[in-house]
């Protein structure tokens, strides 16, 4: 047998070749009397006479009440208030002084790139011909489209570029030329 020196716990060789043979030989040995059974016939656990007529009364006289002195701790129930008050009171402090460093924000703070961006990114669930049937158009005038954004010449160009037939928009062609 080889010793291993990695595994101290070796078997001899060919130990498992005829172990069962060898293991129903002894059960039947063991069934009909001629071995001695290797199981103990009791659990080798046994308890001294009176024990637990002694052990009663040992426990419960280690466990009777002592009378111990009572020492009352100090209250800090006034400590915690008066920091709850305070912070209440720096907390309503800066708020209010928040309020009214603020300025209101109005319509004309936000930028045209803000207003924009807002309508390109949030659909009102309307087309361009509903919203023309809800405005009227008797309120509206050109001014207020234009606004003085567009000059002459970019609305010549417009036209240009995007109308095939000019002469359906009935325009004075001296002016386009």
């Amino acid at each position: 047998m080889k010793k291993n020196k990695r595994n101290s716990f070796n078997i001899p060789e060919g130990y498992f070749e005829n172990f069962n043979d060898r293991l129903m030989d002894r059960i039947k040995e063991e069934e009909t009397g001629k071995a001695e059974s290797l199981i103990p016939k009791n659990d080798g656990f046994t308890v001294p006479d009176g024990y637990f007529n002694k052990v009663t009364p040992a426990v419960l006289s280690k466990t009777l009440e002592k009378e111990t002195k009572v020492v009352p701790l100090k209250s800090n129930w006034s400590f915690y208030y008066g920091a709850a008050a305070v912070a209440a009171i720096f907390i309503l402090i800066f708020s209010l002084t928040r309020k009214s460093s603020s300025e209101s924000i109005s319509f004309d703070d936000l930028a045209s790139a803000e207003i924009e961006a807002y309508f390109d990114n949030n659909t009102l669930g309307m087309t361009s011909y509903e919203i023309a049937t809800i405005i009227p158009i008797e309120d509206v005038s050109l001014d207020d489209v234009l606004n003085d954004v567009l000059e002459e010449s970019s609305i010549l160009e417009y036209l240009d570029e995007n109308v095939e037939d000019i002469e359906d928009l009935n325009l004075d062609y001296s002016d386009y030329e």
